[in-house]
């Protein structure tokens, strides 16, 4: 399974993904509350295991650790993968924290209606906003990285993204429109990159060459 969708599988992706958004936000408070109740499941280690997924730091580590891994003809192709698997999630939280300064929706709070803040209150500051979910674009993207280097991994890697999205929620800082626009942001933005840099996927240790090279 390669994830190298074309321009216009892209496109159609984010739009059916834009009209999932519309018709979650109809079901966006009961959903909420009833995510909120897997809190008794998604506790202490486990919690911080899904969490951190949703932090640059282990994307930087395991850049790293795949630079530190080539070897002699692999290393442009290897260094270029390195480097899509810290820039994919780096990307996708960036795009989330400025949609969010864009959309300035706020985050979760006693009374059941989005509250919005003002263009004049802190405009250039995406404290206190939610949608997106800049957990769950970091942790999509890291994922769908992950997914495009190494398509065995497909579902371990969802799982984790998931599993980040959920404790954003049950934690009561997200929406759960936040965290499915997050991941929507995450996983074009890995898309995107995987289709502009020509990422070959790895299998067994050794690259696999790109559909568009020789």
């Amino acid at each position: 399974m390669r994830l190298q969708p074309s321009g216009r599988q892209l496109i159609a992706l984010a739009g059916l993904g834009l009209l999932g958004l519309a018709m979650l936000t109809l079901v966006d408070f009961s959903l909420g509350k009833a995510l909120g109740s897997l809190g008794s499941l998604l506790k202490g280690d486990l919690y911080y295991l899904f969490r951190i997924w949703g932090s640059l730091w282990p994307w930087l580590l395991f850049s790293i650790a795949l630079a530190l891994s080539c070897r002699g003809k692999e290393q442009p192709n290897r260094t270029k993968q390195s480097a899509f698997l810290l820039l994919s999630p780096a990307l996708s939280g960036a795009w989330a924290e400025l949609l969010k300064m864009t959309l300035r929706r706020e985050r979760p709070s006693q009374l059941e209606a989005y509250v919005f803040r003002p263009l004049t209150d802190r405009p250039w500051s995406s404290s206190g906003l939610g949608l997106p979910s800049s957990h769950a674009a970091v942790a999509f993207g890291g994922s769908m990285a992950l997914m495009v280097l190494f398509p065995r991994l497909r579902w371990p890697a969802l799982v984790m993204a998931v599993g980040c999205a959920l404790t954003r929620v049950v934690s009561g800082a997200h929406y759960p429109t936040d965290i499915y626009l997050g991941a929507l942001v995450g996983s074009l933005t890995g898309l995107l990159l995987a289709h502009w840099l020509k990422i070959p996927s790895l299998r067994f240790g050794h690259a696999q060459p790109s559909p568009d090279q020789p």
